[in-house]
């Protein structure tokens, strides 16, 4: 009981250290959040980007161009063969003389396409890939194994600009842990500078406290306490702001994406992600304060 009454003490000296400048206390709150938003800030982008992408392999596309002499009847039997792949979901059949039709609706030049003497278009089957076919290696080969069936001209799959954006993801998570790093030594620094001009504040405290017997572990214990609101509470602040943002960008993108007709919904942090982030800027803020504390109190020694 008196071990849990030392560390009550220490909690409420540490919440008296910051209530006696509010205003600066809020201020390094949102210093500490701002620079733990900022790469938080492009994982929560950099996770919604890959949802978008995610759902782009669920519901590819692919074309197959097929011979423009292809009898009707072997197109059938393709057909047929095509539906009872397992790597298919779903198979489409638009004729040649149903795809001119389209083109003619789509882009007009009706009187153009009437002077033609045959037809220019070619029939073709739109392949939609199984929902476990998610990555290029196998909607590649996919793609391989569907162009060596009979009366295949081309199959097509444009997985180029997929490609680049994957590569471009993997770009923003380098970025990330980068900005990671860097952001968490600046939260270091900004939580031990306060909490060292805080125990220099209280030097002749400190030294009173020695001097009545008080170990180096008790001395500590507010200011390692003081660690962990900081870094805490600038967990909290880095949420609020990432998450307002997402708020504020949750109209415009969510109007976006019904223009393509997707039903994509911006996601802010999950419960995991919100943890992670609080479990770390904590111990960001215990790591600082248990460094400059135990180096500082060390040091003094009462005449």
């Amino acid at each position: 009981m008196r071990l849990i009454h030392r560390h009550i003490q220490a909690w409420q000296a540490s919440l008296d250290q910051l209530s006696v400048s509010p205003i600066a206390t809020l201020l390094i709150f949102a210093v500490i959040g701002i620079a733990l938003a900022l790469p938080m800030g492009l994982y929560v982008a950099l996770k919604n980007v890959q949802t978008v992408t995610q759902n782009i392999h669920a519901s590819a596309q692919m074309s197959l161009y097929l011979n423009l002499d292809t009898p009707e009847p072997q197109i059938n039997r393709l057909v047929q063969t095509l539906r009872l792949d397992n790597d298919i979901e779903n198979v489409t059949y638009i004729s040649a003389d149903q795809g001119l039709k389209d083109f003619q609706q789509q882009y007009g030049f009706g009187n153009a396409l009437a002077e033609l003497k045959e037809n220019p278009l070619p029939p073709v089957i739109m392949i939609e890939p199984a929902v476990n076919l998610r990555t290029g290696p196998e909607l590649a080969q996919l793609q391989s194994r569907l162009e060596k069936l009979p009366n295949v001209h081309l199959a097509q799959l444009n997985m180029v600009w997929l490609q680049r954006l994957n590569a471009m993801i993997l770009v923003g998570q380098r970025v990330f842990y980068a900005m990671a790093f860097l952001f968490g030594l600046v939260v270091l620094l900004v939580i031990g500078n306060t909490i060292k001009l805080t125990t220099q504040n209280a030097l002749d405290e400190i030294i009173v406290t020695k001097l009545l017997g008080g170990s180096n572990r008790f001395i500590a214990r507010p200011f390692l306490y003081s660690g962990l609101i900081y870094g805490l509470a600038g967990g909290i602040f880095a949420w609020l702001f990432v998450d307002g943002m997402m708020w504020w960008l949750q109209s415009p993108i969510n109007y976006l994406a019904q223009l393509y007709n997707s039903t994509f919904q911006v996601e802010g942090f999950d419960l995991p992600s919100t943890l992670i982030l609080l479990l770390t800027s904590t111990a960001l803020g215990y790591i600082a304060s248990w460094f400059v504390v135990h180096r500082y109190i060390n040091t003094i020694e009462p005449k």
